[in-house]
């Protein structure tokens, strides 16, 4: 008869001891009250994850394919299975792409993004996961600000009136969107994520069309900025970046990327300037802790 190399008391022991491992990592997180920023090596794309004092999870973007599950995987506590709120700063695949696969592993409990609508069946498909699992979706606008978990975001862009002016029909495929006949860059939301003692300003992808119209917001000024469309030079602007005033220009771009992102134009606006530049193509995964 064959017989196990391992007594019954090894196997209880070991059980003993991993369930001591266990409740020694969750006491040991459950103390930790810092918030956890992190811009995700996700590739040619965005996606930046974000703990709020160690309680609530939120996700900016999620890249293009499932190189996000990686950093949610080393970033996120293993025995937390809930996003509490993600954002898709507008619906291009590099931004949308990985949530396709995060709805599978993960609860995500709401959903705020752009109301430009891409017809593509990527997109498609996500708004029909969402939908199959009942997630809300809204939409919000310049002006609208939210408290969430001890950090408020404000948003700056897209306003409705820029929406409305650059809507011609409704669609026919998605009753909550309304389609746009311009570039979708044109309308990712831009907004604030304030903590007691930093921000963060997310860009997603916006254009000079869209930074222009924000020269006189009620307040740009950040400790971080996230570099819009991965240091693109249809992006970024010496005056909006002036108004910003950033300690650190995060670039999220992947490694030998065949746009040639980010451009030289975009790197020397920012070293003019003493912004300290981080590069996902270079740094990896980068990591901000705040109190």
């Amino acid at each position: 008869m064959f017989e196990t190399p391992f007594s019954k008391l090894t196997v209880v022991l070991s059980i003993f001891l991993s369930l001591i491992v266990v409740t020694f990592i969750f006491i040991s997180d459950s103390n930790n009250s810092k918030t956890t920023l992190v811009f995700c090596d996700v590739g040619q794309g965005d996606g930046a994850y974000i703990r709020v004092k160690n309680q609530t999870d939120i996700l900016v973007d999620a890249g293009p394919n499932r190189k996000i599950l990686d950093c949610l995987g080393k970033y996120m506590p293993f025995y937390d299975r809930s996003i509490e709120l993600a954002i898709i700063s507008h619906g291009q695949k590099d931004h949308f792409g990985g949530f396709l696969y995060i709805l599978d592993r993960y609860d995500v409990k709401k959903f705020w993004m752009s109301e430009a609508y891409n017809p593509s069946e990527s997109f498609k498909e996500l708004l029909d996961k969402i939908d199959t699992k009942d997630i809300l979706i809204e939409f919000p606008k310049a002006g609208e600000t939210s408290t969430f978990s001890d950090a408020k975001i404000e948003f700056f862009w897209p306003s409705d009136d820029f929406i409305l002016k650059n809507t011609f029909e409704k669609n026919t495929t998605h009753s909550l969107f309304r389609r746009t006949f311009r570039n979708l860059n044109d309308f990712s939301l831009i907004f604030k994520f304030e903590l007691e003692t930093e921000n963060i300003l997310f860009t997603g992808d916006a254009s000079p069309n869209a930074l222009n119209n924000l020269l006189q917001p009620p307040n740009i000024r950040t400790n971080i900025l996230k570099i819009p469309h991965h240091g693109s030079k249809n992006g970024l602007n010496p005056e909006f970046l002036k108004l910003a005033d950033p300690t650190y220009g995060v670039i999220s771009a992947g490694k030998n990327n065949s746009y040639g992102h980010p451009h030289k134009i975009i790197l020397d606006i920012l070293k003019a300037q003493k912004v300290k530049i981080k590069r996902t193509d270079l740094d990896g995964d980068i990591v901000f802790t705040f109190d």
